[in-house]
């Protein structure tokens, strides 16, 4: 770049003409770059907001009129957002109260596998699904699925440990049905729950907590 700055007005027009034919469409590219990393970045909010309206609205119409073609919708144009998981979670609701618990197996498992763990970070979404399908393993009698169900989960609610308590108390695990009845109590707050807890406890076999 010395030879530039002290070359003559023609040489400084020669040697930027080399350097144009030389590097011309790199420089075309760092010039175009900015603008269509702008352009592309706008595109993609606007549509990534479209996209979030759109399913918002699907999701509504879904709950108020109770209408599947709404739910199928969601699942099929947008089946990896949270309101598709939603949908699977109450047509899981629906199948259940019809007796059709492998359908309600199927969406629940959806929603699990949409919804991996993440360290300690606690997810509405799993829980709940979680829950719901160790009931209905529980009302089939299929107890070792249960405990599987919550075996790689860190953090376990009341609910889930007072679940897993009644599955291993179904084994004949009263060992271990205790000691999940004892953190499920830990962890409840609601003294209904709590009293139930209590006589889940009192009613194993091995004898009464002292």
């Amino acid at each position: 770049m010395s030879n530039f700055f002290s070359a003559s007005q023609e040489e400084q027009q020669e040697i930027l003409l080399g350097l144009w034919d030389r590097y011309k469409y790199l420089i075309v590219l760092v010039l175009v770059a900015p603008i269509f990393f702008i352009v592309s970045r706008d595109y993609l909010l606007s549509s990534s907001e479209e996209s979030d309206f759109i399913s918002a609205t699907l999701y509504q119409s879904y709950l108020e009129t109770e209408d599947k073609k709404f739910g199928d919708k969601i699942l099929q144009d947008f089946s990896n957002t949270v309101y598709a998981d939603f949908v699977r979670l109450n047509e899981a609701k629906k199948s259940f109260k019809s007796d059709e618990f492998e359908e309600a197996i199927q969406y629940l498992n959806l929603v699990i596998n949409n919804n991996p763990i993440s360290g300690e970070e606690f997810n509405p979404l799993r829980v709940a699904a979680q829950i719901r399908l160790s009931k209905i393993y529980m009302e089939q009698s299929r107890y070792k699925e249960v405990i599987q169900l919550f075996e790689n989960s860190e953090l376990l609610t009341s609910s889930m440990l007072e679940i897993k308590g009644d599955a291993q108390n179904k084994l004949g695990d009263y060992s271990a049905a205790r000691v999940s009845y004892l953190l499920a109590l830990q962890n409840s707050t609601n003294q209904a729950s709590q009293a139930l807890i209590n006589m889940k406890i009192s009613d194993l076999d091995g004898g009464d907590l002292e």
